[in-house]
């Protein structure tokens, strides 16, 4: 099966992928871009596509909602976890060594507080992180370093030089797994949540009625929110996620009541959680 992520060989994206179909045999395929991940879904290139969709300190990517809204595609599966990042090199290196620290500027902004205390390092932004890890493995160059992930520095063979140097050590992110077809979890499948996107008629109170629909038939939301409509210029498409599967007889009451409310309703579907399989905190 093959998977598309946004992000490069080793990175975070590429994990999630790993560990939410560890059971299965799969390929990854990484994507320069978020839409170049939904690209691949709507050319059949790629079964799935594993996307960022939010963090528990910056938020939701509204990117990827705008791509949801404009495409038909599917969550199926998700997974959280923290984003530790480490200052990595080669075998047998020690931090007093490094003199030049090559690594996205993305990363190095996420690791800014500890790299900024560090005057001996040069550093050096580079865009393609696959790349820079694979040619610092093959230099053998104990003065330079890194910073990746626990998950990059296994499959390029680094070294964790310093562990957890990322500027926050509580921040949480959800990836998705999405498909083109819509799917229901495996039967068995623990914490179930349903994501629906709607948006809403212009007449009193379309707000409160929509979300009576769910209230009268028994579904927690546990989370709403709104994002500015791109299609249609002062519309807002609002996001709702509650648990249970779309098949069940009080959500599809729920969705057929939420329908007379709304000028669109998309079904983004249902997925269960898996947990990493490896420790990254």
């Amino acid at each position: 099966m093959k998977i598309a992520f946004h992000g490069q060989r080793g990175s975070y994206a590429e994990a999630a992928a790993a560990w939410m179909y560890a059971d299965q045999d799969i390929a990854t395929t990484p994507c320069n871009t978020a839409q170049g991940v939904f690209d691949a879904l709507a050319d059949e290139h790629c079964q799935l596509g594993v996307v960022r969709v939010e963090n528990s300190e910056w938020g939701t990517s509204f990117e990827i909602l705008d791509l949801l809204r404009a495409t038909r595609v599917h969550f199926a599966r998700e997974i959280r976890f923290h984003e530790r990042y480490n200052l990595a090199g080669q075998q047998g290196a020690k931090t007093a060594d490094i003199k030049r620290v090559y690594a996205h500027p993305a990363i190095l902004n996420l690791s800014s507080t500890y790299l900024s205390m560090q005057s001996d390092f040069e550093l050096i932004a580079r865009y393609d992180s696959a790349e820079n890890l694979a040619a610092i493995v093959q230099r053998g160059d104990k003065n330079e370093a890194t910073v990746c992930g626990d998950f990059a520095a296994s499959i390029f063979g680094l070294q964790v030089l310093q562990p957890s140097v990322e500027n926050s050590v509580t921040g949480v992110t959800r990836f998705v797994a999405m498909t083109k077809a819509k799917q229901l979890p495996p039967e068995g499948s623990t914490d179930v949540k349903t994501t629906v996107m709607f948006e809403l008629k212009h007449q009193p109170g379309a707000l409160m009625h929509a979300l009576a629909a769910f209230q009268a038939n028994n579904i927690n939301l546990t989370q709403v929110f709104a994002r500015p409509n791109r299609t249609n210029k002062w519309d807002y498409t609002v996001f709702v996620e509650f648990p249970g599967r779309f098949d069940q007889d009080n959500i599809r009451t729920a969705l057929a009541e939420l329908r007379k409310h709304t000028t669109y309703l998309q079904l983004i579907g249902s997925h269960d959680s898996v947990e990493p399989r490896l420790k990254t905190t």
